[in-house]
């Protein structure tokens, strides 16, 4: 006990030390964020040291096999059945209205049985805290899993405490540095930890239950990992396709059973992730649940009716100040007509050295191959059309970080509207691999940073909004008049959102700091 308290006083100490060189703000919800992670970190340690000692009464030494789907049960999913139902029926009430409304000579819409008052019913998107506590109140008829200590499921639930953490906020607002203080206490208390991006950690997952030829795969692998850490450290924590929304919940219910503490970084709060996503009434409404359980959810963000801080876009202008130059200078390079091609010529010639340009394939996972036609030593040089417009994926970015310390991208284009999804999504996990990885980046863009992805901010809001792709998903699914699909909602409001995150990410890679 004295030990864990101390890895607590340890963590603030060295979050006091970031604040006192202006690397994050002297927060008093930043404090309080530390404070759940001391926490998390003291019941992580303990959780250790009870499973060395041996203590059978606690520790779930050997394989758990939950019997039920997130301890949901029947009575759930009947109860999301039915509000899926109830809600489903509301938007088709409610599109009959708006098309009513926008015939000529409609005087103020008719809207039938919706009327003025319209009140929306709780369901799927609106209320995942009745989600959350349907699913709650369900748990205690759930029908047990015993693991091979003769342990039941409630009981295994019983005796672990919450110490998990879900820190989630817009980009820029120094979750990644609060998850990397964390990350540093607990190796300095040996614990065994895993820290990765998540994207990176879910492309490996996904190999390791193809390659398990055992049955319940998913099971097997969690239990497997769990085995080998005591905490794990995801960053940049999301929910993108069916895949994953099918088998994450698994997966994070063996994790929590048996006690791997797990911190979290999210731009997304746990009710929202997936929002849009086909299925998403199936798979989510009991992880939101196994979340509440297990997890200490904290938004990060400015104090009320205020902008929070951007820690990048503040340590760019400062460097910008102190250096007297623009943001940037010979590491993002905009088109000036011909002009750029010298200063690019540059900055390829440094990034080379002495070594020889060639040719050079990359081995990437599942047997496949990549050809970068540039390659120069540890530096490569590649075009925004080679790896973003075309069917590139992460597997393919991490080849790339892998082999190479720097890469120079040539002819990244201005984003004009939501038509560029595709290569956006693409263009984000780019960025996302080479930031994790630290690779220096020399970018070759149509237009300022400010302005590269106004267009797709822009026709969102000349096209009503978010709000306005959610009635687009709505003509869809409920009256079947033309529209979007629900999981097409769902990958552009991501990309929305991830505007935000590779502008604020990039602002950080063009500095004198990342680059040392």
């Amino acid at each position: 006990a004295a030990a864990a308290g101390a890895d607590a006083e340890a963590l603030a100490g060295a979050y006091a030390r970031r604040v006192a060189d202006g690397k994050l703000e002297d927060s008093t919800l930043q404090k309080r964020v530390v404070q759940f992670l001391g926490t998390a970190l003291e019941q992580a340690r303990t959780t250790s040291a009870t499973a060395a000692a041996g203590e059978a009464s606690i520790r779930i030494a050997d394989w758990i096999w939950p019997a039920s789907k997130m301890g949901s049960g029947g009575a759930v999913a009947e109860e999301d059945r039915r509000r899926v139902a109830q809600y489903t029926a509301w938007l088709a009430a409610e599109n009959a209205r708006r098309v009513s409304q926008q015939r000529p000579g409609a005087a103020g819409g008719s809207g039938g049985a919706v009327g003025s008052g319209r009140v929306r019913p709780t369901a799927e998107g609106q209320d995942e805290g009745s989600q959350v506590s349907s699913a709650a109140q369900a748990e205690g008829a759930v029908e047990g899993s015993v693991s091979p200590l003769g342990l039941d499921e409630k009981e295994v639930r019983r005796q672990r405490r919450t110490q998990s953490v879900y820190m989630h906020g817009t980009v820029g607002t120094g979750k990644t540095m609060l998850l990397d203080l964390f990350c540093e206490q607990a190796r300095s208390a040996e614990l065994r930890v895993q820290r990765r991006h998540f994207y990176e950690f879910v492309l490996e997952l996904h190999v390791r239950i193809h390659a398990t030829q055992q049955e319940r795969p998913i099971e097997v692998v969690a239990n497997t990992l769990a085995d080998e850490v005591d905490v794990l450290c995801f960053d940049e924590f999301q929910i993108t396709d069916i895949q994953d929304a099918a088998i994450l919940p698994r997966f994070f219910e063996v994790l929590f059973l048996r006690g791997v503490a797990i911190v979290m970084t999210s731009n997304t709060p746990p009710q929202l992730l997936y929002a849009g996503g086909l299925n998403r009434h199936v798979h989510l409404p009991p992880f939101v649940n196994l979340m509440a359980e297990n997890c200490t959810v904290l938004g990060l963000g400015g104090p009320r009716g205020s902008e929070p801080v951007d820690y990048r876009r503040r340590a760019e202008e400062t460097e910008a100040r102190e250096e007297g130059l623009g943001a940037g200078v010979g590491r993002y390079v905009v088109a000036r007509g011909g002009e750029e091609v010298a200063e690019l010529e540059a900055a390829w010639s440094s990034l080379c050295g002495d070594s020889s340009v060639a040719p050079r394939s990359l081995a990437v996972s599942m047997g496949r191959s990549f050809l970068v036609e540039k390659a120069a030593g540890r530096a490569c040089r590649v075009t925004f059309q080679q790896l973003c417009d075309s069917e590139r994926g992460e597997a393919d970015y991490l080849a790339l970080a892998q082999h190479f310390d720097a890469v120079l991208l040539d002819g990244v284009p201005k984003y004009t509207s939501l038509e560029d999804v595709d290569t956006l999504r693409r263009f984000v996990k780019l960025l996302d691999v080479l930031y994790d990885r630290r690779v220096r980046l020399v970018l070759s863009a149509a237009v300022p940073l400010d302005e590269l992805f106004a267009g797709i901010r822009s026709d969102i809001k000349s096209g009503g909004g978010t709000d306005d792709l959610a009635w687009r998903a709505a003509q869809y699914s409920s009256d079947g008049k033309a529209g979007l699909a629900p999981s097409a909602v769902g990958t552009l409001l991501e990309a929305v959102r991830a505007t935000e995150r590779a502008e604020s990410r990039l602002r950080e890679m063009r500095t004198r700091r990342y680059w040392q």
